[in-house]
Formats: C-alpha cells, structure tokens, sequence
C-alpha cells in the first residue's frame, strides 16, 4: 500500500513541476475541467435551460438541443380529482380510455415501453420509468387506475365506487373484450394484442398505442380540484412524448449500465428470461427506425427551406400527421432488416409541415353530426375513425412487394372497436325525444357542486335571463339553438334546435345539418382548411388505385377524375383528401375479407352515409357555356363548420386553433384580444370562463401561444362596431361591439348550455 501511495505523490510532484512550467496550459485545463462539471451539473440539475440555450443559439447547436431531455411544467398538486356525469357508467368510461383501436402508436413494443427509463440524468433517488404515472401527466395525460384498483375502488383517480371489469352482459362485451390497464397508464393508452404484420408478415408482440380518448378527453384544474369529462379537448403535448420516447430508448443504449436495468426488466414484466444481445440488437434496429424516418423527413423540410410550426399543448396538426403517416411513413422501409435507401424519391412530395395545428375538437353529440372535422371533410363514421386510427399508426400493408403473400390494405385496426366507439358516444337516435343520448356534454352545474360556497362558480339567473335573448340574437345564425334549454324554444319556437329544418333523416337514421360558412366569411385562420382542398399526393402504381373512380364506384361520388400520371415516376399524383377516403374504405373492405365471421355487420358497421367528398366545398366546374359533355373539373372553397355550444364552457381555448384563452375574450373585438398567452395548465378561470391566464407571464415549460404567427391567428367571430343587420355586416365580423353587461349576460347564459 506505501508503495501506491508514493507512486501517487511522485505522479502528482511531476505533475506540479508540469503545470508550474507550462502556466498556460495549466490554465485550460481547468477551464476544461470547469467546463466540463458545469455542464455535467447543468445536464443534470437543469438540462430544460441548457435545451432552451442550445435552441435559441442556431443551426449548430440544435443536435444539442434534440438529444436532451424533455422541457416539462412540473406536476400540478391535486387533492381531490372528480368525473363529471355524462350519461355513461363507470364501466362504459374505462372501456373507453382503454380499448385498443388496434395501433401501435409507440416506437417499441408494449414490455419495452413500461421498461424504458425517462430520458433525464440524475444522481440521486431510484429507477425512475417513463411509464410512471406523475411523469406522464407532466405531458398533460389523464391519470387513469390500474385494473386492479379501479375493481376495489378508485377515488382518487376520480370513480366513485369500485367498478364491476367482469364479462358483462352487453351486446358490446359479448363482442369486445374488456380493456386491461396493469400498469395504470394514463387516459388514452391502450394495449394491443401481438400478430402478423400486415406488410411483412412477420410476427410483432403486445404493441401500445393511443385511443381516440387520449386526445379527446379534457380536465380543468381549480384549486387543486381536477374536473375531468369525457369527449372534451385534451392539453396534452404529443409531439413532446413523441421526441422524449425517441430519446429514452437512445438514452437506453448510450448510458453505461442504463441497458442492463431496461434487460432486467423488461425479463421482470414478461416473466421470461432474455437474451441481451438480441434484445439490444432490436432495440438498435427500432432507434435506427426512428432515426432513418425523421432524417427522410427533414430531408424534406430542408429542401423546401420550411420547418415544422410548434405545435405544443392542446394542439396538433392531425390533418397533416395522418398524411404523412399513411402515405409517407407507410412508403419508407420496405425491407426494415436492411434496406438502405429508405425514401424513394417520389415519395419527397408525399410528405407535408405541420403547418395547421389545431385544437382537439369536443366530440359529445358529434355522431350525429352530417358532416365532422373543422372543415367538413368526412360524412362517413366508420371511415372518420378508421382513417384516425391509421394517421397514429395503426399497420397497414401499402407496399405490395414487401410480401406478396399479404394483400393490399390489411391492416390491425380494430374496426369493431372502432365500431363501439362511435355507438357509445352517439347513444339512440336523438329526434324522437328531442335530446341527445350517449355521451352528454358535461354540466357547469355539475362542476360548481364540487366547490360549494365558492362565488365565481355562481351562476346570476337575471343575467342568464338576458343572455338568452342575445343567444338568440346572435349566435343561432351559425350555432343553432341551444341543446336543452325548454325556456328558449318555448320563447322562439322557429328558431330551436329541434327543429325538422334542422334535420335530415338517411335510410331512417337522422343526421343534423351543421352550418357551414365560407372560410372567408367567417374570418377566422384559414391555414387547416387549406390542408385538404391543396395537398396531393404520389401514388405507386403497385397500389392498383385511382381514387375518383374508386369513390364514384363506391358511393356514386360524381367526382371528375382528377388524378395524373407523374412527369417522371410510374406514380399517380391525386388529391390528398381523396387518396385517404379510398385508402380507408379498401382498408375497411379488406377488414371484412379478413374476418368473414362479422360480414353480417358489415351493413350496419358502415351505416347509410356515403364516403363521398363534401359537395359544398368541392365543386364541378365547366367553363362558362361549355357543353354538358365537357369534361368538368374540381374546384374548392374553404368551409368551416360550426357546432352546437352545448358544454361550450369546457372546450377553452377557443376558435378551432385555439386561438382565444377565454370566453370573455371571444366576445370583444378581435383586435383587442390577447396577442400572447400560455396554453398546456388546465388552472381554470371560471369567471372569464376559460385558461386562468395573466399578462406577460413567463410560460417556462408552457406552450407560448403567439397569434401573429402562421396558423395562428385570432381573428374572425368578432363583436365590433355599431351595425346590427346580420346581412350587412362584414366579413369577420358576427354583431355589433357588446357592452359590458350584454357580455357578462351572454358568458352567464353558455355557462348554462
């Protein structure tokens, strides 16, 4: 032992000697050295502010930037967390949260999932996992029960009661099997069962995916109270969970030891012993995956000099995400084992920014709805869910030559599911008794009655009283009347909701004819209602596909035939709204072939809607005094929709990119709402009626929500000046400037919708 000890003291006098002689290089080594430790520190005790740095900093410093851990708001306290009532059962909510549509949303299997480890450095406390509840809700999820305690009771995730999960009697349990949640993931998140790939044909185990419920679930918080409510817009940052869930696996193979815990464990869940080289091979394979798919698509973005918009909490361009997952993602990798050259060029003009994000929009009573989505753009159902279910990665075979033992759009939705969903929220047809069943929107009442004694959850009935009449002066025009408000259609008969003008009925089952208002009339941003009338995209002609024709054949869409052969490709250049109908319904038909055992619910799967493109926004055209035999064109014109406001006070923030904080604030002149706000804390505002936002704060982890950004503008469904005749009023513009009185009354007449 002296022997080392003198080793070490003459290594250290040669090394003073050194240093004594060489001053300068004494000096940058240990500003090396400082250097060093202070970013090791910073990495781990502040690595969303060396993120942000590395952000602001430029071009050089943004693979920086892409491999440091998540920015996250910290986990608000909650005390107290209560499920408003909707009209379902506890039962009904839970199968709905977690009932696989059939994708696998997540980059890694299901067991590799719940092992992956967050992706964060630290020094101290335990193995901290991805999977853990409190983490999850940093991105804006739903804590949800595992099964086990959601049988014995649940409280504090919200159930009263414990929860009968047995095989049911119910024409969907006799059908549907009833969810698991072991782990107790979040609202939202879904288990799906191991099979054949479609494409390949080879087998793939237990996937995880999103349900429709992850983004179309919503809560508020009030002092430290969660409200949650079925169908409402979720806050939740996908594209954020998307980056950290990349960064986990990588952190997985780049940490020392961090591969052998995510071994272990992954040995511990599955109950079956692991071969670590194998499983680190795959596990490279899936983060080479990850990789090879975001370098094809910010070759892209590169070449057209554009980047992706933020799209942050509570939004996101699905319009887009759908397109570039089924008609770009589909198309990279035919052979994942070894193919090299993973984007043909071809598909470059398949893949679109995300420059049109949106608010998740509410869902109650939506199924009754002729036309869904902001922009009119799906009449049918079953194709609007099962074309959902394919844009968060459901399995599709696209690629005809990847196996030519598998046919052509087969894929793992779970259309049956899908089918269920749809069932549940629109409940029995809702003429007969005028009002809705299924999924009710949830009641301010409902949520006042938890803060009892509490002021601004008071609702003045004189104010009610004379909001009413200014509902009906200003708002039935796009809205219709209210839902359920007796008092209204007693007073103005001609103008309720029920109403048989309102309503269509097809092969007996009534549709209500939403309005829909130019895009230009309405003022508000039109960057999402551009997606589906001007994308297009390249079809192989492996496809075997022509959409028009597919579509005219299928539900005599009398659409002009306007595809194109490609200058230089053996490819077909079509409409991307088209191409994704045509899509879903061959994925729908060859579904059935599939399971020929459910062919006598085929009928009743896709109901009496035609998958037929919205004639009001897509127009034939012939030029002015042609002949009837010329051939006609496509024309376009943007169309929003605009829906019913009942439970219009839980869908904050508002306009349909989420543009608006408060209710408060819809109802001024546009040019006096906020310019700048935070969007992702549900902390609720119940007197301006929406996100308990202030002034100039600093939003920290939080989205900051610039209006003067692309696709983000507030404009439009504005109370401005002094004229009060509907029909001469400007575009953009829905009424005169309210006093404030007429807006407290209004504000105080939705809290009752």
């Amino acid at each position: 032992m002296g022997s080392v000890f003198r080793r070490m003291r003459l290594l250290a006098e040669r090394l003073h000697l050194f240093f004594k002689r060489h001053r300068c290089l004494r000096a940058l080594v240990v500003l090396i050295v400082v250097v060093v430790m202070t970013l090791a520190g910073a990495l781990i005790f502040a690595p969303d502010r060396i993120r942000q740095l590395a952000k602001k900093v430029g071009e050089g410093t943004n693979i920086v930037a892409q491999v440091l851990p998540a920015t996250l708001p910290p986990a608000t306290k909650v005390d107290k967390a209560y499920w408003l009532s909707q009209n379902w059962s506890a039962r009904d909510r839970y199968w709905f949260h977690h009932s696989t549509q059939g994708t696998a949303t997540f980059p890694v299997p299901y067991i590799w999932f719940l092992a992956l480890e967050r992706p964060e450095i630290s020094l101290f406390g335990g193995t901290k996992y991805v999977r853990d509840e409190i983490y999850l809700s940093r991105f804006g999820f739903i804590p949800s029960p595992d099964t086990k305690t959601l049988r014995q009771g649940a409280s504090q995730y919200g159930y009263d009661g414990a929860v009968n999960t047995s095989a049911g009697e119910t024409e969907r349990d006799r059908v549907a099997e009833y969810p698991e949640n072991l782990y107790a993931l979040p609202v939202g998140f879904a288990k799906m069962k191991g099979g054949n790939d479609p494409a390949s044909g080879k087998l793939y185990g237990e996937q995880l995916g999103f349900t429709c419920a992850a983004c179309h679930t919503g809560h508020i918080e009030y002092k430290n109270v969660s409200i949650r409510f079925d169908g409402g817009p979720a806050m939740v940052n996908l594209g954020e969970l998307e980056r950290a869930v990349g960064l986990a696996i990588g952190y997985t193979l780049w940490i020392p030891s961090r591969f052998g815990r995510f071994a272990d464990e992954v040995a511990r869940l599955s109950k079956d012993p692991v071969d670590k080289k194998q499983l680190k091979k795959h596990l490279e394979a899936a983060l080479s995956q990850i990789r090879a798919e975001k370098l094809a698509g910010d070759a892209v973005l590169a070449r057209d000099k554009v980047d992706h918009l933020d799209e942050g909490f509570g939004r996101l361009d699905a319009l887009n995400r759908i397109g570039n997952q089924v008609f770009f993602t589909n198309f990279l990798l035919l052979d994942r084992d070894d193919q090299k050259d993973v984007m043909p060029d071809y598909l470059a003009g398949n893949f679109a920014r995300h420059d049109a994000p949106v608010s998740f929009p509410p869902i109650w009573s939506t199924p009754w709805f002729n036309w869904a989505q902001y922009d009119n753009s799906v009449r049918n159902p079953l194709v609007r869910n099962a074309g959902e279910a394919l844009g968060v990665n459901a399995k599709i075979n696209l690629t005809a030559h990847a196996n030519e033992k598998q046919p052509l759009y087969k894929s793992s939705v779970e259309l049956l599911n899908i089918y269920w969903f749809e069932r549940m929220l629109a409940g029995p047809a809702p003429l007969d008794g005028k009002k809705f069943g299924g999924l009710l929107a949830p009641k301010w009442t409902d949520a006042a009655g938890k803060f009892p004694g509490d002021a601004a959850w008071n609702v003045n009935p004189d104010l009610v009283n004379e909001g009413r009449g200014l509902y009906q002066k200003h708002c039935i025009e796009c809205h219709r009347g209210p839902v359920a408000d007796a008092k209204f259609d007693e007073e103005w008969p001609n103008d309720s909701f029920w109403r048989p003008e309102n309503w269509s009925v097809l092969d007996g089952k009534p549709e209500l004819k939403v309005v829909q208002m130019p895009v230009e009339v309405m003022g508000t941003d039109r960057q999402q209602s551009r997606v589906l009338i001007e994308r297009r995209v390249n079809l192989p002609a492996s496809l075997g596909l022509r959409p028009s024709e597919h579509l005219n054949s299928r539900g005599q869409c009398n659409l002009p035939i306007s595809e194109a052969p490609t200058a230089s490709h053996d490819t077909l250049s079509a409409s991307f709204v088209l191409a994704l109908m045509a899509v879903v319904d061959k994925s729908i038909t060859q579904w059935f072939k599939d399971k020929p055992s459910h062919a006598h619910l085929e009928a009743e799967m896709r109901g009496p809607r035609p998958n037929c493109q919205n004639a009001l926004v897509f127009r034939n055209v012939r030029p002015v005094g042609a002949p009837e035999t010329t051939r006609a064109e496509m024309s376009a014109v943007n169309h929003y929709r605009a829906r019913p406001l009942d439970g219009v006070w839980a869908t904050a923030p508002y306009l349909h990119n989420g543009s608006v904080p408060t209710m408060q604030d819809m109802l001024i002149p546009q040019d006096k709402r906020p310019k700048e706000f935070c969007v992702g804390s549900r902390q609720f505002d119940p007197v301006k009626v929406g996100l308990a936002t202030k002034d100039g704060e600093p939003c920290g982890a939080w989205t900051s929500f610039d209006t003067r950004q692309l696709g983000n503008s507030n404009a439009g469904h504005s109370f401005e000046g002094t004229e009060t005749n509907p029909k001469k009023l400007p575009n953009g513009i829905v009424g005169p400037e309210l006093k404030k009185r007429e807006r407290d009354a209004l504000v105080e007449y939705l809290k009752t919708l």
